[in-house]
């Protein structure tokens, strides 16, 4: 039989109850975007805020880094066992993994330019079980244990939408500030139903034999904002000036933060799983 899976959050009674999902609402993404688009072009009107437009119409980059998701989540299970019911509780703790980002922005008019990027997360981290099992022979006598699993995997993939305000502060180096909605499908693996041996009479221990996993998945909506650097120098470096190619490739840095929350729906009541996390990134540019 499946177990009954609950959200980790207590209340004052210390019972289970599940957390509401904190997803940004999709008008309220749509009112971001709209506001950065109407207010970007106003700040050209300003003489201390405008910055030289870039030349380039269009930029594509594709990076590789890191993006820190270290936190703990748990939630537990409870399921039959010799008329009773046994429990299990499982720690999840997640760890920083490697992002690989790429994107191509378009320059719209003077400095405004739109840009869709996507992004893949994956991280492998491990997860601390704690089992009750009820006595056979006896009523509330349960037997307990603890193992560590290894190699539960977490992966986001996500599709972010960027309104950018671009600054060409020097013919080589473009610093771009952007913000926008994601989108973003998170997929987390997470325990269902644990497994022991008894170790025989009088029954008073058990081992801990193994456990279910399971890949639950959830897409959706967040916000992003962050700085893009990019610099065009290889063409100006003495060995490499003859290479015309290289005026139009560089290399770029990304500091994006998101913030997206997904509730993943398993065997009982929902489990929240914070997906935002500050990403760096660095990589190839190209420009045309």
């Amino acid at each position: 039989m499946s177990p009954i899976r609950t959200a980790a959050s207590t209340d004052a009674a210390g019972q289970a109850r599940p957390r509401p999902a904190r997803s940004p609402h999709p008008r309220s993404l749509l009112f971001a975007v709209a506001g950065l688009l109407v207010t970007a072009p106003a700040l050209a009107q300003l003489g201390q805020l405008a910055q030289p437009a870039p030349t380039d119409r269009i930029v594509v980059r594709l990076d590789s880094g890191l993006r820190s998701a270290s936190h703990t989540i748990a939630d537990t299970g409870v399921f039959p066992a010799n008329l009773e019911q046994g429990r299990f509780r499982t720690d999840y703790d997640l760890k920083d993994g490697r992002v690989v980002d790429g994107g191509a922005s378009f320059l719209l008019w003077r400095n405004l330019a739109i840009g869709l990027d996507v992004s893949n997360y994956r991280s492998i981290h491990d997860a601390q079980i704690h089992s009750e099992l009820p006595h056979p022979f006896f009523f509330d006598a349960p037997r307990a244990s603890t193992a560590q699993v290894a190699g539960l995997e977490r992966r986001d993939l996500g599709i972010h939408i960027r309104a950018l305000w671009m600054s060409q502060v020097a013919g080589w180096l473009v610093v771009s500030v952007s913000a926008g909605p994601s989108v973003i499908t998170a997929r987390q693996d997470l325990v269902s139903a644990v497994q022991h041996t008894e170790v025989g009479f009088p029954f008073d221990e058990i081992v801990f034999a193994g456990q279910t996993v399971s890949a639950e998945s959830e897409t959706t909506a967040g916000l992003n904002a962050g700085i893009d650097i990019d610099s065009f120098f290889l063409h100006r470096l003495p060995f490499l000036r003859n290479v015309e190619v290289l005026r139009h490739v560089g290399l770029g840095l990304l500091v994006r933060y998101v913030r997206a929350t997904a509730v993943l729906q398993s065997a009982g009541e929902p489990i929240e799983l914070d997906l935002g996390g500050v990403q760096i990134t660095s990589g190839v540019r190209f420009r045309f």
